[in-house]
């Protein structure tokens, strides 16, 4: 019976889905005594019976891990499992971008070991005109609602019927993959520019990279060695590994579905329904750990309302531990991480408990949820003791690295079969 753990985050993201990943994945390859996992046996990839789904969004997330020799990556287009030895699969929900693919494969292959995935051929994939043009528009508009990556673009794209599966466009041969971009650029992009009114003067630097030939050559090289280095697969390849895990990125209070934040939300389900369609159509009879992170005080990015925010001034006085964060840099995309907190646990349990509620199967799949509360030491505001009572499992962390975390709390679990 394969093990399943599903990786989400519990509010507006950035709540350490890096860490949690990269502790499931330690517990499964036998690093675990006790309550505590060691940050110990960081296998290479391709040597555990494992694999990481990444199951919405596309490369914008930012998931990091840090191991005990000071190595550090932050996780954008590959599972944050990978020093542990597992390999990826990218989930059909999930927008591929071959140039960010390659960009982080060669990172991996220098600070670690060559990763390992597959692609589902459904997968959509984004192109670097829709994140060239993602990112004029957030220029002109001067919002911050945005990681520059081209996701809203990329959907709304293929929502007006401009776009093709990943597997369509890898079974064409070079002239029909150029072709196909051009016609994209010039034929999409080119009147959507003008509907936007993004003027030739107003982004010149922009738009001479835009209707560049090197983009062109460069983006086709990187799809075609894309296509060799992560081989096209159906899901039902998941049956073939011992543990999977589902990393989902940004957060509950992100999804696309919210009401009234249609603006400042990402274009996926961040909760568990993307998982559990994969695990439902794949799986029989195996048991799935929900495991919903957050860190003991809130962070967002961008723009859009924010529960019991606190002014930069304040956050010495609430959370006197916190640090420099090292991933979340202010940058003209997103503006700068904001920060409030968490002053009673009722509201984020109840959310968590109603994106649980959605994990149900006809499979004999089991399905029992649990929360990691991260940054412990930065903010003692959370009451963590409610959380795990109505949760049913509670991990705690104080630092950066899986020996960090903690086994808080444990009662018999609740399941949904």
């Amino acid at each position: 019976m394969q093990k399943i753990k599903v990786i989400i985050g519990a509010s507006y993201g950035d709540e350490g889905k890096g860490l949690a990943t990269d502790f499931c994945a330690a517990k499964e390859v036998g690093n675990g005594a006790g309550t505590a996992v060691t940050s110990a046996g960081y296998g290479f990839s391709g040597g555990a019976n494992m694999v990481t789904v990444l199951t919405n969004g596309g490369p914008q997330r930012g998931h990091t891990v840090e191991l005990p020799d000071g190595r550090r990556h932050v996780f954008k287009h590959f599972g944050s499992a990978s020093f542990r030895g597992s390999e990826t699969y990218f989930g059909r929900r999930f927008l591929v971008n071959p140039m960010e693919f390659v960009r982080e494969y060669g990172e991996l292959e220098a600070l670690h070991a060559a990763p390992r995935a597959h692609c589902d051929p459904q997968c959509r994939f984004s192109t670097p005109y829709d994140m060239l043009m993602n990112r004029m528009l957030s220029e002109k508009s001067g919002n911050h609602n945005s990681c520059g990556f081209g996701i809203w673009e990329t959907v709304l794209r293929y929502s007006k019927g401009w776009g093709l599966s990943f597997g369509s466009f890898c079974r064409m041969d070079y002239d029909d993959r150029r072709a196909y971009l051009v016609k994209l650029r010039d034929q999409y992009f080119g009147p959507r520019m003008k509907a936007c009114g993004i003027a030739e003067t107003e982004f010149k630097d922009i738009l001479e990279i835009f209707y560049s030939e090197g983009l062109l050559r460069h983006y086709l090289e990187d799809a075609e060695l894309m296509q060799r280095l992560c081989p096209l697969a159906e899901e039902g390849i998941l049956r073939a590994y011992g543990t999977v895990l589902f990393e989902n990125g940004q957060g509950l209070l992100l999804d696309g579905m919210r009401a009234g934040e249609e603006d400042f939300t990402t274009p996926s389900r961040t909760g568990a329904a993307g998982a559990v369609e994969i695990i439902e159509r794949t799986f029989s009879g195996a048991d799935v750990e929900v495991l919903y992170v957050t860190r003991s005080y809130l962070t967002r990015h961008g723009d859009g309302q924010m529960e019991n925010e606190i002014a930069e001034a304040e956050m010495s006085r609430f959370m006197p531990g916190i640090g420099r964060d090292a991933t979340n840099a202010t940058n003209r995309f997103q503006g700068r991480l904001r920060y409030g907190r968490i002053t009673e646990t009722g509201g984020l349990a109840d959310r968590i408990l109603k994106d649980f509620s959605e994990c149900r199967s006809t499979r004999g799949n089991l399905y029992r949820p649990s929360v990691m509360v991260t940054h412990m030491n930065e903010s003692d505001d959370i009451e963590t003791g409610q959380l795990g009572e109505r949760v049913g499992r509670l991990y705690l962390s104080d630092g950066k690295t899986v020996s960090e975390v903690q086994t808080a709390f444990v009662k018999p679990w609740k399941t949904t079969a």
